[in-house]
């Protein structure tokens, strides 16, 4: 084994042992499951274009831990064309049950923690 390979397998060695002495074995044997948060995000619009429509659908999911999502419908302040209906295949009358745009996005925010 060449000295590199030794020298660099020591460092590794007494840079878990450090970590395990000041308390980090749970983060370790959690590995990057525990340590990372990687979000999914998929938002659909109420029109064709961003410009021309608003945010309508938040979801987002933790690709380490499917427990950690957040899905909402919102209402918009304009109703859908019926294409868009189609398109998206929710309906004027099933999003006037949603909360607004406005305080999904707040909660949106939230989740994501900014």
């Amino acid at each position: 084994m060449s000295d590199k390979l030794i020298q660099s397998q020591r460092r590794l060695h007494d840079s878990l042992f450090e970590l395990y002495m000041q308390g980090g074995l749970e983060l370790y044997l959690a590995g990057t499951r525990g340590l990372k948060r990687d979000l999914i995000i998929q938002l659909e619009t109420s029109a064709l274009t961003p410009e021309k429509g608003e945010i309508i659908h938040y979801y987002a999911v933790n690709r380490w831990d499917e427990e950690d999502e957040f899905e909402e419908w919102a209402k918009p302040s304009v109703a859908l064309s019926e294409e868009a209906e189609r398109i998206l295949g929710v309906t004027n009358s099933q999003l006037a049950q949603c909360r607004s745009t406005d305080v999904v996005l707040e909660d949106f925010s939230s989740f994501l923690g900014v």
